[in-house]
């Protein structure tokens, strides 16, 4: 089961750098059309679920195999991908096409939608990382 565990997790670590290395700046490249907006959209918030429920396929494995720290930020990672898909990209998304639309006052929203982003990331990434590390002991 750690090896399971180890695999699933690695594999996320692993999609989430392509994603932000490769698919991000590829769209970002593409330009705000219609078609990158609308793929982006479609994209990234189905990515957040797989990787939450690889997350916690994980956090079982970890916890079948009797390593409950790994499980425990597994579990975090869980959270935290559920709460960037399901708050933090839809708030970034509509405050993106409010200032498209001319609202000022939306780019606060965006720019503070943006750092959540990013701090979601990074714990995203610290948890994942931390749990390999506990797997691996």
């Amino acid at each position: 089961m750690t090896s399971f565990a180890l695999i699933l997790t690695a594999s996320i670590i692993g999609a989430m750098t392509f994603f932000a290395f490769f698919v991000a700046p590829a769209a970002a490249k593409a330009g705000s059309s219609t078609m990158v907006l609308a793929l982006s959209r479609a994209v990234f918030p189905r990515a957040f679920d797989l990787f939450a429920m690889l997350s916690v396929v994980a956090a079982l494995a970890s916890s079948l195999a009797h390593n409950a720290l790994a499980a425990a930020c597994l579990v975090l990672a869980t959270c935290v991908f559920l709460f960037a898909g399901w708050k933090i990209t839809p708030e970034l998304e509509n405050a993106r096409d409010a200032a498209r639309a001319g609202n000022q006052a939306a780019l606060l929203v965006f720019a503070k939608s943006r750092s959540s982003a990013v701090t979601a990331n990074a714990l995203q990434y610290i948890s994942l990382i931390a749990a390999v590390v506990f797997l691996t002991l």
